[in-house]
């Protein structure tokens, strides 16, 4: 046993560019990034997270360094003031990375890393999830600027899709935002998320708080069939519940037609749009039974976080049940904790109003 740990040890002093969600804690927000940081919360607090790692911001550093990238890609951003010079700035950046690739160390333990989620000798679908060091805070949320990627196989994918996470740094809105927040582009840094994937039969976003007014003593539940993207896209409106954080009893809902869901599609190898039958267009997508067991988690992460979240979840298989909830991420609420409490507009999805944690390619 002592030899075992003491090899562990070694093992955990070496490693320089990977980690377990479970070791992403506030000591370490730096090398892992917001999304990794609030995965890491819930997995230490025995929550139900896919299991994952995350590629760090020393390797996206590392490998800026072996490239020689850095001060081309400053260069290219800093001289980008208007929207079309952002625009060829970011094509400009993405072939960089596309023309680079992982390699040494960063390589190898992107290979241990992966291996290990493999199930079965299977070689398991992930999903690649920028984790970028300002995002997902209290002040800032950069949901939505970078890119997420489903349903990846193989090594050699994972490896090329970690680099097009470290590309969406710099998109040109995500070029423009930081300089609307003046955060100079060398001090960001890309972390990465490799998770394995849930494929859920619903999925959608809870707010411990109330969107719309802000009340605090409300959880507000968005459900749509399978993963998020066809509400964030508007293609279709979710499921909404209103839930007292007190007793858990729904105090509202609103069920609609859902015609679309965005699902894995086997012969593609792709996730896109597919038709809900027509008889499972109106029926709900959760049970009250998973609404509560929701609302819940939702009561307890904000108390155990110390702040309103918002929250990204799924439903899929798992071990010992046919539908267990998933949590996919956790961040703060960032709307009501930066302006007074009063009316905001109450149009479209909380999905898309509370900057879409579902983003680009969620």
């Amino acid at each position: 046993m002592s030899e075992t740990r003491n090899s562990a040890s070694r093992n955990s002093e070496t490693r320089k560019y990977v980690y377990q969600l479970d070791e992403c804690t506030p000591e370490c927000a730096d090398l892992v990034g917001g999304k990794a940081l609030g995965l890491g919360h819930l997995s230490r607090a025995g929550m139900r997270v896919p299991p994952g790692f995350v590629v760090s911001t020393a390797a996206y550093r590392r490998f800026l360094e072996k490239s020689g990238l850095a001060g081309e890609i400053d260069g290219i951003v800093n001289s980008a003031t208007t929207l079309k010079q952002r625009q060829e700035a970011s094509e400009r950046i993405e072939k960089l990375f596309e023309e680079a690739h992982p390699d040494g160390s960063i390589a190898r333990e992107i290979k241990d890393s992966y291996e290990q989620l493999q199930v079965g000798g299977d070689t398991a679908p992930v999903a690649v999830r920028s984790s970028a060091t300002a995002e997902d805070t209290t002040d800032a949320s950069f949901a939505g600027q970078q890119e997420t990627y489903l349903w990846i196989q193989g090594l050699e994918d994972v490896s090329h899709h970690v680099t097009r996470c470290w590309a969406s740094l710099f998109t040109p809105q995500a070029i423009a935002y930081r300089a609307r927040l003046g955060i100079p582009s060398k001090e960001v840094a890309m972390g990465v998320v490799v998770q394995t994937m849930v494929p859920a039969d619903a999925a959608g976003v809870m707010i411990t708080l109330d969107p719309v007014t802000g009340d605090s003593s409300a959880l507000s539940i968005e459900a749509a069939h399978g993963i998020g993207h066809a509400v964030v896209s508007g293609e279709v409106n979710p499921d909404r519940y209103a839930v007292d954080k007190v007793t858990l009893e729904v105090r509202s809902k609103s069920v609609v037609a859902k015609q679309i869901a965005y699902r894995f599609d086997p012969d593609t190898g792709t996730v896109h749009s597919m038709s809900v039958p027509e008889e499972q267009q109106s029926a709900e997508c959760v049970t009250d039974q998973e609404v509560k067991e929701l609302a819940k988690l939702g009561k307890d992460l904000e108390k155990l976080l110390g702040a309103p979240q918002d929250i990204e979840w799924a439903i899929g298989p798992g071990e010992s049940n046919p539908r267990e909830i998933f949590l996919l991420q956790t961040r703060p609420e960032t709307v009501w904790s930066q302006e007074q409490r009063g009316p905001v507009s109450s149009g479209g999805s909380a999905m898309a109003r509370m900057g879409s944690m579902f983003g680009g390619k969620k």
